[in-house]
């Protein structure tokens, strides 16, 4: 007890806060009691000195605050309370003894009595407008506490209600209005406020509506949308507060424009359905007539669309009371709704004016509120505009007249499942036969196509309301139209496609049978000369055509069918000019190409059968060209044709399972390897088939390597064709067996191939990939050669200076291939092999190259090693780097790569800020503008006061993709500064005068600039004052606008609209 008062009197003395936690502790403890407390705090507690009296009643608060709740005994919690409610009487105490009921309520241990006495003093002795806000807002909780944990208590209490409502009247600040708004709902849901209706009403209307702004740097960050939501629930609490509301409502409505009005109108939307049908009759006509004049005289498109809703709600509560009665018509439609529907026929009768684009919204409105509204609306308005088209006064407005009845159709389409949606698809069903003759009609005039298409492409989407017989016709509509020799469709031919697509998922047939067949005859079997643009313009579109409709299985096998046959006839013969030839083949295959990109997409199950019908007649077409007398004539050679046909290997032997995977690459490779004809293509190639693409003989030697050629070598075609079995290697399951009886003697053949002065860098690209692959999934079957083979490999090629330049790029980039390959996968030897990298910077020769080799391994652009394609790809935690530099707010998982990249970026910016050679710091400054493209926003952020200076020089690159890659790094920096407000500090207000000198050097056409350069410089240069300052971009205006003057005659369409929008916006630039 001596302990406890000294405590005490040491507290009142210094308010020391280790003397509270002293306290707090012995009671925890049980070596001192709240008793002992309250005895100790005796004379301070009846002294006169308020200051003292408001000392001591605080540090009881603090303390049953901070001690452990099973400390606070019944017994305790009702002395305290009974304690607390007589202090709330004084003024100087009346703050701590807040505090302290707030603490006493959320115990357990306190009680429904407690809770009564605590409420009646807190009405009666409580003077709010006296109190800041602060301590307002802590009886606010104190009641909301006691009416989430004693509410059956306090709705017994009759003095309860009308003291709240004198307790909250008048409140203004935000935060304690949000709790007021909550209590207030509750009161209403749950007490009898019979004789309070008036009073609560008048205490939550008179903040509507709420034009609070939450000031700058709120610390509690209540929005203007929080209040708004809370007081709407208050007023949608009861039907009591309609009769009282609606007047108020449409006066404010009347009365305000703007933000008000559209706040009222969603209020009135959220109220009416709780108010109910009786009250809303009563106010009906007066909400019709002003929901009327938002809509149809808008003052702007939110208000009138916030009219609309409200209208619809207003429609939905009067609709229902479905049954005939006093205020309806025979169908148990209410009086309103039918004048609604009438002014809107009243409207469309002349459907060219601005007014009958309102009239229909209203009209979408009535069929989203009950099934009867729905379906009196759909027999009023849909035979009206039918009957309006028909009518030949009316041939002149037969357009809008469509567009009316597409967009009915379009509301009735996007109808949620349910009953509104059941009557319309049956209305529809029912009158199908008028509605599709007229927007047939319509396909015949090309002034009103469009709107016809529109429509039925809405009436094909909704299942149930056309019959096979009925897609049919639509379908041989629009073949008419897609097969007509002058281009009747033009810009609405993906409408056209559209519906046909809708139709080939319901009815297959149809299209199968009517439009396939058609387009297929339109399609020539040989390619039109150079000089035909127009038949050159046709194959595409319809080839786009086909793209678009044959992706059901069905569909695609017939396009599969037909375009084989078109290729084999193309690629059979010498053509008389192989381009044009080869340009048709190519959009042939690319059509098959996009399809089937959709279709694994989709995970469409056929796709993988391909793997024996369709792979092996381009695999034949690709070796029958390479082997003939003359393959650098033949169609199926061509550059531009190998790459489509492996993305179509890739893409269908992925979508195989294991087993039909090894199946086909055993069959490859006994191609490839052995020039053996095996399966399907027997019947299409000569059994001895000189076919040896990978026609090097190889041998290993520890300390050096020794390659060697057959007498007869392979012509290009004939490797270029290697493209074909990495595209078939690549996309394998780890789990596929490989053909290959030695792995490690594999991968050395393939490097002596990748590195051959025979292969062009086509031919080695495919090579690097092929060997990436294989390494990534089998890398513990390449152990041995990881070890043996490859460090050899290194100091006799890439590290051997006595070696020429193109040998070792070319060694490196099979180092970069098998790097890439660990590292993906976490693989410890993968950064052993990116140190090697970083010590090739030093080198005169491919110094640069190795820079760029670094930002190659960690970009992965080239879309082999990707967990689509099965590549083990690993996901690792971050560890903290061994750097100087911490990188901030990284805790996440990241992917190898990224994770890569956040230790690269330090190590590149230290080598190049530590490197006095001038060619070292070269490589440095190519190594991190290869780089930086790969690394994440977040880790580069924090660097950029030292990274824009280096970057900037890199502007001076002569490597034009490494330009882009800083241009794309400097552009979302500017776009997030902007997205933050200009400014007048940061790194690019440091270097601005660099920053527009760069931009504007690289805007101008030259030799060395590429358009992709221009576009970037250009972006980077329009995003530039929205991220800075006025006062820091005016110097610069005139020079900009002078010299952009010069880049609008650019010859590429694409560089002259980024400069006129550039130019725009400097132009706009004002202080």
């Amino acid at each position: 007890m001596d302990k406890c008062q000294e405590l005490v009197r040491t507290y009142v003395a210094t308010e020391g806060e280790d003397t509270l936690k002293e306290l707090v502790q012995n009671i925890d403890n049980q070596t001192v009691t709240l008793l002992h407390i309250v005895k100790a705090l005796g004379e301070y507690l009846t002294t006169e000195d308020g200051k003292i009296r408001e000392k001591g009643i605080r540090l009881l608060s603090n303390t049953i605050s901070r001690c452990q709740p099973e400390r606070i005994s019944k017994q305790s919690t009702r002395v305290l309370t009974t304690f607390y409610c007589e202090k709330i009487q004084d003024a100087d105490t009346v703050i701590p003894a807040l505090d302290g009921l707030l603490t006493l309520t959320s115990l357990p241990t306190f009680g429904s009595g407690e809770a009564k006495d605590t409420a009646q003093s807190i009405i009666i002795h409580i003077p709010m407008k006296s109190l800041v806000q602060s301590v307002r807002y802590v009886v606010f909780r104190i009641i909301d506490i006691l009416l989430a944990k004693h509410l059956a208590t306090l709705s017994l209490s009759p003095s309860f209600l009308p003291g709240y409502i004198k307790l909250a009247e008048g409140e203004k600040d935000p935060r304690n209005l949000l709790l007021a708004f909550n209590i207030a709902r509750i009161i209403i849901l749950e007490f009898d406020i019979t004789n309070h209706i008036d009073d609560l009403f008048d205490i939550t209307f008179c903040y509507f509506p709420i034009t609070f702004k939450p000031p700058p740097n709120d610390p509690y960050g209540i929005t203007t949308e929080d209040l708004k939501s809370s007081l709407c629930a208050c007023l949608s609490a009861t039907p009591r507060f309609g009769p009282l509301a609606l007047p108020l409502f449409l006066e404010k409505l009347s009365a305000t424009a703007g933000n008000t009005k559209r706040d009222t109108l969603r209020t009135m939307s959220l109220c009416l359905p709780v108010y109910g049908p009786a009250v809303a009759k009563s106010f009906a006509p007066q909400m019709w007539s002003s929901f009327k004049l938002e809509i149809f005289q808008p003052l702007d498109a939110e208000t009138a669309d916030k009219a609309v809703n409200a209208l619809t709600t207003l429609l939905s509560v009067l609709g229902q009371d479905a049954l005939p009665q006093s205020g309806t018509t025979e169908e148990g439609i209410d009086v309103l709704t039918e004048e609604v529907v009438t002014e809107c026929l009243r409207v469309l009768k002349e459907p060219e004016k601005s007014q009958a684009q309102h009239a229909i919204k209203i009209v979408n409105a009535c069929l989203n509120t009950t099934p009867a509204i729905s379906t009196y609306t759909l027999n009023r308005i849909v035979p009206f505009l039918i009957k309006q088209f028909h009518d030949p006064d009316e041939a002149a407005h037969r357009d809008p007249v469509l567009a009316a009845l597409r967009d009915v159709l379009h509301a009735a389409r996007e109808l949620k499942d349910g009953p509104c949606r059941a009557v319309s698809i049956t209305f529809l069903g029912a009158n199908k036969d008028a509605t599709l003759g007229a927007l047939t009609s319509g396909l015949k005039t090309k002034v009103s196509r469009g709107s016809a298409l529109s429509g039925l492409l809405q009436l094909s989407h909704m299942q149930g309301v056309l019959s096979v017989e009925e897609m049919t016709f639509a379908a041989h509509n629009v073949n008419e139209l897609l097969g007509s020799k002058e281009d009747e469709l033009g810009d609405l031919r993906p409408i056209a496609l559209e519906i046909l697509n809708v139709i080939s998922t319901v009815a297959p047939k149809v299209v199968e049978e009517t439009t396939l067949p058609m387009l297929f005859a339109t399609l020539p079997d040989s390619a039109p000369p150079r000089d035909a643009d127009n038949e050159r313009a046709k194959y595409w579109a319809i080839l786009s055509a086909l793209a678009a409709l044959c992706e059901a299985p069905t569909l695609f096998e017939v396009l599969v069918i037909r375009l084989s046959t078109k290729l084999e006839i193309i690629c059979g013969s010498i053509p008389a000019d192989r381009e044009c030839a080869a340009a048709y083949a190519h959009a042939l295959l690319q059509t098959l190409s996009n399809v089937l990109a959709r279709k694994s997409d989709a995970g469409h199950a056929d796709v993988p059968k391909y793997l024996d019908r369709l792979l092996p007649a381009l695999l034949a077409a690709v070796i029958k060209a390479t082997v003939s007398s003359t393959p650098g004539e033949e169609v199926a050679t061509h550059p531009k044709i190998l790459p489509t046909i492996a993305t179509i290997f890739t893409m269908i032997v992925r979508s195989a399972l294991a087993p039909k995977q090894a199946g086909f690459i055993d069959f490859m490779s006994k191609l490839f390897y052995e020039a053996r004809v095996e399966g399907s293509l027997v019947s299409r190639l000569p059994t001895e088939c000189n076919f040896h693409p990978f026609n090097a003989r190889f041998s290993i030697n520890l300390h050096r390597i020794v390659l060697s050629y057959l007498q007869e070598k392979a012509s290009p075609e004939q490797r270029n064709a290697v493209q074909l079995f990495t595209a078939s290697i690549i996309p394998l399951r780890p789990e596929t067996p490989l053909p290959f009886k030695n792995i490690a003697q594999t991968l050395s053949a393939l490097v002596e191939w990748c590195i051959s002065d025979l292969t062009s860098d086509v031919q080695s690209l495919a090579g690097t990939q092929l060997l990436s692959s294989l390494v990534n999934k089998h890398t513990e079957k390449s152990q041995s050669w990881l070890e043996e083979y490859l460090p050899n490999f290194w100091q006799e090629t890439a590290y051997n200076p006595r070696q020429g330049r193109q040998l070792r790029i070319r060694a490196l980039h099979v180092w970069v291939a098998v790097t890439r390959a660990l590292i993906v996968q976490n693989h410890i030897k993968g950064r052993d092999y990116i140190d090697n990298v970083f010590s090739l910077f030093e080198d005169p020769l491919i110094g640069r190259f190795a820079g760029k080799a670094v930002g190659e391994i960690a970009l992965n652009s080239d879309g082999v090693l990707i967990k689509r394609n099965h590549a083990t790809v690993r996901v690792s935690l971050f560890s903290k780097l061994n750097t100087t530099t911490v990188i901030r707010d990284i805790s996440c998982q990241l992917f190898a790569l990224q994770k890569l990249c956040t230790q690269l970026l330090p190590r590149v910016m230290s080598g190049y800020k530590g490197s006095k050679d001038s060619q070292l710091q070269d490589a440095y400054l190519v190594a991190l503008a290869s780089l930086i493209k790969a690394v994440p926003k977040a880790t580069y952020a924090d660097h950029l006061p030292v990274l824009m200076p280096i970057l900037l020089r890199g502007l001076d690159l002569e490597d034009m993709e490494l330009r882009s890659n800083i241009f794309e790094t400097l552009l979302q920096v500017a776009k997030d500064t902007a997205d933050l407000g200009a400014t007048s500090t940061g790194p690019l207000a440091e270097h601005v005068g660099s920053l527009v000198k760069a931009t504007l050097s690289n805007s101008q056409h030259s030799g060395e600039v590429t358009p992709r350069v221009q576009r970037y410089a250009l972006q980077l240069l329009a995003t530039l004052p929205g991220a800075l300052r006025y006062d820091i971009l005016h110097p610069y205006k005139n020079e900009v606008a002078r010299k952009l003057g010069l880049v609008l005659d650019d010859r590429r369409r694409a560089v002259r609209k980024e400069a006129v929008d550039c130019r725009s916006i400097w132009f706009q630039l004002n202080g």
